[in-house]
């Protein structure tokens, strides 16, 4: 079954989540980079804060696709959804991505 990448439907294995969190955080950096260098050298003065903004919503967005993307791999392995919550609490969100990335499926 194909799996939409912006949508929470389905289940992925961990290595292609594994994938899509690197492709998103290395499109979250490469972003604010480019942003950030942009706007520092603006022909009017400089606007470093906006390529801030500019990370800042770009990682929002990415979060929330990471998101959808850890709900598929809770389903893959058999979790409950509501695990999720667990990412609003600093250190422990850390260890729930290294949880999703490296436990097995259900199926496995």
């Amino acid at each position: 079954m194909e799996t939409s990448f912006m949508s929470s439907e389905g289940r992925i294995n961990r290595l292609v989540y594994a994938i899509r969190l690197a492709l998103l955080l290395l499109l979250t950096a490469g972003i604010t980079a480019v942003a950030m260098k942009f706007f520092s050298h603006w022909h009017h003065g400089t606007f470093y804060t906006l390529g801030i903004f500019v990370g800042i919503v770009t990682a929002m967005l990415c979060g929330l696709v990471g998101l959808m993307q850890m709900l598929k791999r809770l389903r893959d392995m058999g979790k409950e959804a509501y695990m999720t919550i667990w990412l609003l609490v600093p250190g422990v969100n850390l260890l729930l991505v290294a949880y999703t990335i490296f436990a097995p499926s259900k199926g496995e």
